[in-house]
């Protein structure tokens, strides 16, 4: 190495840290089954917006403990990007999305708030129990959000996954986790308007 080398911060700002976009979720958000920590759609979207993204995918979590908004509600994000639908339920929605939302809400009144529907997995077309359970819980969620609307709420934004997985049957490696052409399949559906939403 040379003698009179540094090392120093990078003369670029790639990706831009301020104001960073905000994740919260599941294990598919995670990016538990992407093949390489680059092809988790956070990542993919954060090349393409340039921004920071921060991942926090909770493996068998994203319950909509008060604890974490709280911790969330604490980053000056740009936008906040709720995905928890695939692994809470119907009564924790009921329980605990309003309470969710204001937590971060009450900090950041005019940021952007994205909520994702539950994905239409692969075995909900032969697995009438898992299709009428995905069914309710995104009905769940319309709801709450329609409610919200109806209260005045400012910037808040439903994302249909309705044509997120395609209808191949490739996006998934089990039915639910996300192989890179899922995820990729994700950052095409939400990253065009998480970039309207920072605008």
């Amino acid at each position: 190495m040379d003698s009179l080398a540094t090392i120093d911060q990078p003369l670029i700002d790639y990706p831009i840290r301020k104001k960073p976009i905000v994740f919260y979720g599941t294990s598919i958000l995670q990016g538990g089954c992407a093949s390489r920590p680059g092809m988790a759609h956070t990542n993919i979207i954060s090349r393409r917006l340039n921004r920071e993204c921060i991942n926090l995918g909770f493996s068998g979590n994203a319950l909509l403990d008060l604890e974490v908004a709280k911790v969330i509600a604490e980053v000056d994000a740009s936008v906040f990007v709720l995905d928890f639908v695939p692994n809470a339920s119907a009564e924790q929605m009921k329980e605990r999305m309003e309470a969710f939302y204001h937590i971060i809400r009450s900090k950041h009144p005019a940021t952007p708030v994205i909520f994702i529907e539950d994905p239409i997995f692969t075995h909900t077309l032969y697995d009438e129990r898992i299709s009428k359970e995905v069914q309710r819980k995104n009905d769940t969620l319309k709801e709450i959000f329609n409610r919200l609307k109806k209260e005045n709420e400012k910037n808040i934004i439903l994302i249909s996954s309705k044509n997120m997985l395609g209808e191949d049957g490739e996006a998934t490696i089990d039915g639910i986790h996300f192989t890179d052409l899922g995820m990729m399949r994700y950052a095409d559906l939400v990253c065009p308007i998480i970039k309207k939403a920072i605008k």
